[in-house]
């Protein structure tokens, strides 16, 4: 008999290949549909996010009247005190069903305080508890970070191992820059806040003037690694957005810091001055802006609770603060950070 009749015929070499590189074809061309229905996916998320605090916002605002404050630092200097160094998002938790976490928080020391006087209180340890509502899936934060760490910090009261991190940031206006300005033991809150989340004020609806369709409330923010940039910047990017609140080493807030590597309100707050998503190469402001990681802009809750995805290519002619312009002329960008210049606000 003979057996060769018989033999299983195998695939030859060139068969193999044509077969692979079919494979390899579909899955070039599944790949970026997957890739967008993923990303179209996060964008969602992200969304939703920002409409559940919206709510908050606005839930808060109907129990109180105005939103709550942007960040709390009524006493100059930079020292341990009282209550002070608390966030927007802090004050909202109760209503985004984290009331059982906001029952924990003594408000009357400081975030990252461990005792009020000889009392102990948990804020440090409860400032590392993470929430899916403040993190957008498109950003690469970690879900926690050491800020002013290392015992003696930690013991103190003036650091944390660990605080939770944020994808969102409120909007101060249509400028940055310092937030206040310090004067002996007073704190003067600048005139270039013209936003609806600022520092030691809180604004209502009432405040609106522009429209409440026509005002950022809240925007995305991403971590974006420190760097040296194009033009030999060192340590900048955006790294300090956080939940909750944060403190100096010197254990108070400080509102007059604006660098990207100091504690202050730029941890919680933004401003609407240079471009959306402005480039990396070029990073000394990224700290102070609004950015995503979605291509092509970003999202915004704005001051009526609507969620917009606004394209990173929007209209802004950059005005810099001064008396003279805080209520501009100054690009559709910026005129969306104020709550009251009185500029007609075009199409977006």
């Amino acid at each position: 008999m003979n057996r060769s009749r018989y033999a299983q015929r195998g695939f030859t070499l060139i068969e193999l290949l044509v077969v692979i590189a079919i494979i390899a074809i579909l899955v070039a061309l599944l790949l970026p549909a997957v890739q967008q229905a993923r990303e179209a996916a996060r964008r969602t998320q992200c969304r939703n996010n920002l409409k559940q605090i919206g709510l908050a916002l606005h839930n808060y605002h109907d129990t109180f009247q105005v939103f709550p404050m942007g960040f709390v630092d009524v006493v100059a200097g930079g020292a341990d005190r009282y209550g002070t160094g608390w966030a927007w998002s802090a004050f909202i938790l109760p209503y985004l069903d984290q009331a059982a976490l906001y029952n924990q928080l003594n408000f009357s020391a400081t975030p990252y305080a461990n005792t009020l006087g000889s009392i102990a209180v948990p804020n440090q340890s409860l400032m590392a508890t993470p929430l899916t509502v403040f993190s957008c899936p498109s950003d690469l934060k970690p879900a926690t970070v050491a800020n002013n760490g290392g015992a003696a910090n930690v013991a103190a009261g003036q650091g944390v191992d660990a605080i939770a991190t944020s994808s969102y940031m409120g909007s101060r206006g249509a400028f940055n820059g310092a937030f206040c300005t310090e004067n002996g033991t007073s704190v003067t809150v600048d005139a270039r806040n013209n936003g609806l989340l600022i520092v030691n004020g809180s604004r209502g609806m009432r405040h609106i003037t522009d429209g409440s369709s026509n005002v950022f409330a809240v925007g995305e923010v991403s971590w974006i690694p420190l760097i040296t940039d194009i033009n030999g910047v060192t340590n900048v990017g955006s790294v300090r957005q956080y939940v909750y609140g944060n403190v100096t080493t010197g254990g108070g807030p400080r509102c007059t810091n604006v660098g990207s590597t100091t504690n202050g309100p730029d941890l919680h707050l933004r401003a609407a001055h240079q471009k959306l998503n402005g480039p990396q190469i070029d990073a000394s402001n990224l700290h102070r802006n609004f950015h995503s990681r979605h291509v092509g802009g970003a999202h915004f809750l704005m001051g009526d609770g609507a969620v917009k995805f606004l394209s990173e290519h929007l209209e802004n002619t950059a005005t810099g603060y001064t008396a003279a312009t805080v209520n501009g002329p100054y690009g559709l960008y910026q005129r969306l950070g104020a709550i009251n210049d009185g500029q007609v606000v075009d199409a977006y």
